[in-house]
């Protein structure tokens, strides 16, 4: 998988505990300066999860929420530079 910056941007939003849709989306979007749309980031949470950097998991009131996988881990540390 080729990384992107907005793999990466939404690997960050999960590297540290779990997190709901609207976070991440809210996180991506603030360290992007709004210039990635929301519909662009669920995608792309959609394609993580196929690739194994992300994995699905759903609260009681069912709620999707997503966590970094170790394969994700792995891409992240590896990629990531701060800004």
């Amino acid at each position: 998988m080729k990384v992107s910056i907005l793999n990466l941007h939404c690997l960050n939003a999960v590297c540290d505990d779990d997190e709901d849709v609207a976070s991440i989306v809210a996180d991506v979007r603030q360290s992007t300066h709004g210039n990635v749309g929301a519909e662009e980031i669920v995608g792309c949470l959609g394609e993580l999860e196929r690739e194994g950097m992300v994995s699905r998991v759903q609260d009681v009131s069912g709620a999707d929420w997503f966590r970094i996988t170790p394969k994700g881990r792995e891409e992240l540390d590896a990629n990531w530079v701060e800004e």
